[in-house]
């Protein structure tokens, strides 16, 4: 038994070389440390983020180096937005992160441009890393944009490895026009198809992709494009503890936690004599402060920034008597301090959010800045407008067609019928003192910059008359609200009644 075990351990050591890769995903520039509150609500164990990631990476990086191990480091976008210290260092911050890790390649999720394509080029310029954009085209074109890269190829422990990367192909639902300006973004199963042929030509032994369209579109491209050894995943944040392997074609599937709380590890075994991957062991690894010490230096990097972009942030403004929840197919309480707020600070006849735009719950007791920052995470601005009671009538079917999450209401309410046809769900639509909306009249409306600019579904907008971004940060009208009416408190009013579930 013996002989046994000290033969496979040979084996092991002498027909495999590896090959470590650590992933991150969905930073949205959450540097600063945190709480695991998924955990344990109550007492939530403290997370290092950037600080014990950049620990971990290095300790990684040496063990490889040590085993004769190949390293590689990626990220696989929505990387800056979403917090105020990548907003407001316009992606600094993150750029300074990568580069003290030593990431390899990256590639854009669709947050990555929320502040426009400028911004992110301007980001893209300041990382020491290869970005990838593969299916991302200037508009009108199949041309890659200019300041990303259709893919890569990397020498790796004497392996050769194709990488690509996919942008999720609903891009023009998921941000502004202006946003996103002169850019287009391709099928993501032909793109695939056509630069795994690429890579094929070309010899590598290994494709990687790197994708920003969510871990069910993943499972799909895994199915049908066959040739894919490896997809990091990015957009959805779907946390996979273990690798997902599809039945099909073998391709394994990998995605971390949000916010920078882990960082994904697969470690591939390599037939030395095919060069193919032989086997393989994936984990998340949480990034808790009581198992990985600060990085004391990226340590000072994050705090630099958090002083330079966040002054004030945590300064109390009111008090709410209660967690102010979200909801992604009802009527929710933050969803009509929302639109309560846009409503009553512009003084117009009816406001529209959209569920999905509202990033977290306001807190029970105090609320900071910091709190309303993050329920608008987004920066989505105030923008108001002349609708008919027609044009407003069609653009709340679009709330109820089941694509998305329904819209936030003030104003008005609604009562539908989930089980009628698609745009026919409406069947009662009433101002607050109960009179019809009247198809020919004109009401001023307030909405988000997202749903004015009129991407995706959402064209009804545009077709709105005297449309003016005002340019207020919801943020700064959520707070001034609380400041006001603190301390707030906010009920379901049924606003919005589906008769199916009553």
């Amino acid at each position: 038994m013996h002989s046994f075990f000290l033969v496979v351990i040979l084996l092991v050591h002498y027909n495999f070389d590896h090959i470590y890769i650590l992933h991150s995903n969905d930073i949205e520039g959450a540097l600063s440390s945190s709480e695991a509150w998924w955990m344990n609500p109550y007492f939530p164990p403290p997370v290092g983020n950037a600080a014990a990631a950049a620990t971990f990476i290095k300790e990684k990086r040496v063990e490889a180096q040590q085993l004769g191990y190949g390293f590689l480091l990626f990220d696989s976008g929505d990387m800056f937005i979403g917090s105020p210290l990548g907003e407001f260092s316009r992606g600094q911050a993150v750029a300074e992160y990568f580069n003290y890790c030593g990431y390899d390649v990256i590639a854009p999720g669709n947050h990555d441009f929320d502040l426009g394509v400028d911004v992110f080029k301007e980001f893209v310029g300041s990382v020491d890393a290869i970005f990838l954009g593969t299916n991302i085209v200037f508009e009108n074109t199949t041309e890659v944009v200019d300041y990303l890269e259709p893919y890569t190829i990397i020498e790796s422990n004497g392996v050769t490895i194709g990488v690509f990367s996919l942008l999720t192909q609903y891009m023009e639902g998921m941000t502004t026009p202006e946003r996103f300006q002169n850019h287009d973004v391709l099928d993501e199963i032909e793109t695939a198809q056509r630069y795994v042929d690429t890579l094929k030509s070309k010899g590598v032994d290994i494709i990687i992709v790197l994708t920003g369209i969510g871990l069910r579109h993943d499972k799909r491209l895994a199915t049908f494009v066959s040739g894919i050894d490896v997809i990091f995943g990015s957009h959805s944040a779907t946390a996979l503890e273990e690798p997902y392997e599809d039945s099909l074609n073998h391709t394994i599937i990998c995605q971390s936690y949000s916010h920078l709380t882990s960082i994904g590890f697969l470690d591939l075994w390599i037939d030395k004599d095919t060069k193919k991957i032989a086997g393989y062991h994936g984990e998340l690894v949480d990034l808790l402060s009581e198992q990985i010490d600060d990085d004391t230096m990226m340590l000072k990097i994050v705090e630099k920034w958090e002083q330079s972009t966040q002054k004030g942030f945590d300064e109390i403004i009111g008090y709410s008597k209660e967690e102010l929840t979200r909801a992604g197919f009802d009527e929710s309480t933050i969803g009509n301090l929302i639109t309560d707020a846009m409503r009553e600070y512009f003084n117009v006849d009816i406001a529209i959010h959209n569920s999905g735009g509202i990033r977290a719950n306001m807190p029970e007791g105090d609320v900071t800045y910091r709190d309303c920052y993050n329920i608008d995470a987004l920066s989505n601005t105030a923008v108001v407008m002349q609708m008919t009671g027609k044009q407003i009538i069609e653009a709340l079917e679009i709330g109820f067609n089941g694509h998305h999450a329904i819209f936030q209401l003030s104003g008005i309410k609604i009562i539908w019928n989930s089980k009628n046809p698609i745009g026919h769900r409406i069947i009662d639509l009433v101002l607050l003192d109960g009179t019809p909306i009247d198809t020919v009249k004109e009401y001023t409306v307030v909405t988000n910059s997202f749903l004015a600019a009129g991407g995706g579904e959402y064209m009804i907008f545009k077709e709105a008359r005297d449309i003016q971004n005002t340019l207020y940060y919801l943020r700064d009208i959520i707070a001034d609200y609380v400041r006001k009416y603190s301390p707030v408190e906010k009920k379901i009013e049924r606003r919005i009644v589906d008769i199916v579930a009553q």
